[in-house]
């Protein structure tokens, strides 16, 4: 398993990638990033991580985003993006 702090990197790259766009595509952009391309080990141990300390060292467009990974479907923003079949 990949140490936390290159998670929290990881993360926070793709929130720098997502950052100039508006806020709820922004979000939604990195939720779909984490989702659609990262290991499901990888996404539940930063959201482990991220239960466990609050995530405050994760730029907040990035901790808001991930927190949208648990979201009900009904919750999530308009940019859905491409979805892999059982990534939700």
């Amino acid at each position: 398993m990949i140490a936390i702090e290159r998670l929290i990197d990881l993360a926070d790259h793709t929130g720098d990638f997502f950052a100039p766009y508006p806020p709820d595509q922004r979000e939604e952009g990195v939720r779909n990033h984490l989702r659609n391309y990262w290991d499901p080990r990888t996404r539940e141990a930063l959201l482990q991580h991220i239960d466990a300390t609050g995530g405050a060292e994760l730029r907040p467009h990035v901790l808001s985003a991930a927190r949208l990974l648990r979201a009900p479907a009904a919750q999530r923003g308009a940019y859905a993006g491409p979805q892999q079949a059982g990534s939700r």
